[in-house]
């Protein structure tokens, strides 16, 4: 029986594995199907494994092709020209998204829920300049799960200039309340959220969207 790997090329095939594996776990974790904030807030990280294991693919389908003969080593050539434009774009998205999304944010807790499943987290998109600490970028939602976490966007207040923060807190388990200072006095917002599937029903704010990760 003709054997289909040439002998002396295991080790090849060893990297051409590796190399789908890093491929395919970089795939799953930007693909996120669970939406966990450990893995969104690291797409850049990511787009570098997937370019790590593209390249380790696409070098192994090159060795592959210089044993093999025929069919084979036509195939394993297109792999490899496959796998360098997969690489090409990867790097062209992580580029973007450096570009796009700034990671230099503060964070603060603002309340937790009585069982202590979930916490409003306050988001300061520009640290390095002074804002007042009633003027957050915007709220979110999060559970308390560590990397595991989950995130959903609540919404920021309704004008930059003529409102603060004064308090949120939790007013059920599906409910949050925003209150509000302005010139023409407080008022309280209610924000309703699913426990189960981490979502906002209907953020408040629609002039300011996210810019965190909430899948």
């Amino acid at each position: 029986m003709k054997r289909v790997i040439a002998p002396g090329t295991r080790w090849i095939c060893c990297l051409l594995v590796l190399g789908a594996l890093l491929a395919g776990a970089a795939g799953t974790a930007l693909i996120n199907p669970y939406r966990f904030v450990g893995l969104g807030d690291r797409i850049w990280l990511w787009c570098v494994l997937a370019v790590a294991g593209f390249g380790l693919i696409g070098v192994a389908s090159v060795l592959l092709a210089k044993a093999q003969h025929g069919i084979w080593s036509r195939l394993l050539v297109v792999c490899a020209g496959c796998t360098v434009l997969a690489g090409v774009a990867c790097i062209s998205w992580s580029y973007l998204i450096t570009l796009s999304i700034d990671y230099s944010n503060e964070q603060r807790v603002a309340t937790v829920s009585p069982d202590g499943k979930f916490a409003v987290i306050l988001n300061y998109a520009h640290p390095q300049y002074s804002h007042a600490a009633d003027r957050p970028d915007g709220l979110y939602l999060q559970t308390r799960d560590g990397f595991f976490s989950k995130r959903a966007y609540i919404g920021c207040l309704s004008d930059s200039g003529a409102h603060r923060m004064d308090a949120v807190w939790f007013a059920g388990a599906n409910t949050i309340v925003v209150r509000q200072e302005g010139d023409e006095g407080k008022t309280e917002r209610s924000v309703s959220f699913d426990p189960v599937k981490v979502r906002v029903d209907q953020p408040m704010g629609d002039s300011c969207p996210p810019t965190l990760y909430t899948g």
